[in-house]
């Protein structure tokens, strides 16, 4: 039993028990189908729920010293405050790249441009290991 269970924690034992206990018990194949698929999902927001807020900070100190930018601190540690102030750091990186493309600095722009490649494969950990369980 979990005394002070983590988001991460919760969502995988979810997941555990829909694989272990119910999909068991499921006779139909779409059904089945769509039990794989919500595994996938659940284990993805399980990784995500543990590192998001950290991964936010580190693309940001990445950003911040690509850009020469002090991007500054969250308003808190909630989501909600990591997010808005994420989203201000996604400006930053966004205005970067607007500079670099009105000054024809393709060397910059390929620069800010593996900011972004980071990004997409931090997303693609959780997005991309949605295998579409039972889709061809």
């Amino acid at each position: 039993m979990l005394t002070r269970p983590t988001t991460e924690q919760v969502l995988v034992g979810i997941a555990n028990e829909l694989r272990d206990t119910v999909a068991p018990e499921v006779r139909s194949e779409p059904v089945q189908v769509l039990l794989g698929q919500i595994d996938q999902i659940l284990r993805g927001l399980a990784v995500r729920s543990a590192h998001e807020i950290a991964w936010m900070h580190e693309e940001a100190d990445t950003i911040a010293a690509v850009t020469g930018t002090d991007v500054g601190w969250p308003a808190s540690l909630h989501l909600d405050d990591v997010c808005a102030w994420y989203d201000s750091v996604s400006r930053t990186l966004s205005a970067a790249l607007d500079a670099a493309f009105a000054a024809d600095d393709s060397a910059r722009v390929a620069e800010l441009k593996l900011l972004l490649d980071a990004r997409s494969a931090t997303e693609m950990k959780i997005v991309g290991a949605l295998d579409l369980v039972g889709r061809g």
